[in-house]
């Protein structure tokens, strides 16, 4: 197998003015990949693409020997029936942005399954349209499972899709606690999605699943790191190997399995910006010893 690559995420809040600096910390810390969330600039207004500040990212993205991977705006949603269209376009707008600034893959989530089957075949709509886009501009599109959601909603939607174009962004801490409230086996579940991984997110938390984030993500959302961290509430996105994720025996299920992609340690990085380095050294510790 070739050597790994591993990469971190652009912390969250970065501004233009800020990406710079973020992505010579990540160089200088020997990051070799960093995934990039699209609303941290104004890269697109009302669905459409902003073609200087796209101009201006892509100038500062290329400053850096780094390989880029990019997020979906958090805002996203495929599965509305309010604003469908201008979500759509946000999607395929994404893509775009990607193919201009030479990302090559783009992740979206898979969000909460809907009960709706006209919102179901609408999200996979959209995905297949995305990933057809991406295929012309070399933008592969990859559905991520979520926390608060059975994995098999996600790893359904890309094998019933079949595009060679799509894959799955297996996020290996929002799998952990996903496997304690729904209860199934979280190794079993690493290999049933392996054949259909083409990207992996790893961060870790306390398999604790947190119930706001769905009766109320509004509320959710402005907890404190200093309440989430402490008690291990929900999705925490600590450092891979932090919390209680059997991470080691996923990366070997996914190495035996011949992934030899990104390994994007998504955790919040700007928190831990003394131990970055370390903490990409045991990654790839814990990845060659699973060769």
């Amino acid at each position: 197998m070739e050597a790994p690559v591993i990469g971190v995420n652009v912390p969250g809040g970065v501004s233009m003015g800020g990406l710079e600096d973020a992505l010579r910390q990540i160089t200088q810390d020997g990051w070799q990949a960093a995934e990039l969330n699209l609303d941290c600039c104004p890269l697109i207004l009302g669905g459409v693409v902003q073609t200087p500040v796209v101009e201006y990212v892509k100038s500062v993205l290329d400053a850096f020997p780094l390989h880029y991977t990019a997020h979906a705006s958090y805002g996203l949603d495929l599965k509305r029936r309010e604003d469908a269209q201008l979500h759509r376009q946000v999607l395929l707008s994404s893509i775009a942005v990607c193919g201009t600034l030479g990302i090559d893959r783009f992740n979206c989530h898979y969000e909460e399954y809907s009960h709706d089957r006209q919102m179901e075949r609408q999200f996979r709509e959209r995905i297949g349209e995305a990933a057809a886009l991406g295929q012309t501009l070399g933008v592969a599109v990859n559905v991520e499972n979520i926390e608060v959601e059975d994995y098999r909603y996600a790893l359904d939607t890309v094998a019933a899709l079949g595009h060679p174009n799509c894959g799955m962004t297996l996020d290996l801490g929002h799998l952990w606690i996903a496997a304690n409230h729904f209860h199934f086996d979280y190794l079993e579940a690493v290999g049933e999605c392996a054949r259909y991984v083409r990207h992996v997110h790893l961060n870790d938390n306390q398999g604790r699943f947190e119930p706001m984030r769905v009766e109320n993500k509004h509320l959710y959302n402005t907890l404190s790191k200093s309440t989430r961290f402490p008690f291990g509430q929900g999705d925490v996105h600590i450092p891979p190997f932090w919390g209680t994720a059997p991470l080691g025996e996923a990366i070997g299920i996914l190495r035996a399995a011949g992934y030899s992609g990104i390994w994007l340690c998504e955790y919040y990085s700007h928190l831990f910006h003394p131990l970055n380095s370390q903490i990409r050294q045991r990654v790839l510790s814990e990845i060659l010893a699973r060769s």
